[in-house]
């Protein structure tokens, strides 16, 4: 991603006032406490993209085996964040990093470098054997919202607290598709699925409720992420 797509927002992303993350959060805890990701016993787990840090929240994994990776300098320095053996400020396509280094390569909501370089650096990085586990907003809930030309189909609009509109890089990618690149990087065991928001998360973003509208489903029907999961062979 731009270093400077989130350096406006990296102050306020973890805010509530993103009804919108937050209902990516919700619908990614409860669909990893439905089916849970079991991470490698040992060995270290590269977090791409990863803000604050989500790995110890989402997946229960120990600070000392984690190292965070993002390309906004403004992320990699908010203070309220996880435990980590090491901070490095990179491009997740371009990790400037040795092969096979890592046990388990996670991210969550990744649209910002989701795409073929991207999955061809995981396996790169990976052990053999290596988990790869990420997220990234459903494609039948983004595509419901954006339109059809660039820059709308591969960027999306935060709202700031101050009433500022500020453009990021965001990919939607139907799940198939997602199957598809990761299989052609290399990766065996691969799923990506559909997870909704779950029933009893209040607020509900206006973003959410409108891509339901427009699909014509009940809002806790609609997938709002994709819960990625492949292994390296061994």
């Amino acid at each position: 991603m731009s270093s400077n797509a989130y350096a406006e927002l990296a102050s306020e992303y973890y805010d509530p006032f993103h009804k919108t993350c937050r209902n990516f959060d919700s619908a990614t805890k409860a669909a990893l406490a439905r089916h849970p990701v079991t991470l490698p016993p040992d060995g270290l787990i590269l977090e791409v993209g990863c803000g604050r840090g989500r790995c110890q929240e989402f997946l229960g994994a120990p600070g000392e085996r984690v190292v965070q990776l993002d390309a906004c300098r403004e992320m990699l320095a908010l203070v309220n964040r996880e435990p980590a053996v090491v901070r490095v400020l990179a491009d997740a396509t371009s990790v400037p990093l040795m092969d096979g280094q890592f046990s388990a390569v996670v991210g969550f909501l990744i649209d910002s470098f989701i795409g073929l370089k991207f999955f061809a650096e995981a396996y790169r990085l990976l052990t053999p054997g290596g988990l790869l586990a990420v997220t990234t907003p459903a494609a039948e809930w983004g595509q419901s919202l954006r339109g059809s030309q660039e820059p709308d189909i591969s960027s999306a609009r935060f709202l700031t607290m101050n009433s500022r509109t500020i453009i990021v890089p965001s990919t939607l990618v139907a799940a198939a598709r997602i199957e598809e690149m990761v299989r052609f990087g290399g990766f065996e065991s691969v799923s990506a699925t559909g997870e909704p928001l779950p029933r009893d998360v209040q607020p509900i973003s206006l973003d959410v409720e409108a891509a339901a509208v427009r699909r014509g489903v009940p809002v806790h029907d609609l997938p709002l992420v994709y819960i990625i999961r492949a292994r390296k062979p061994a």
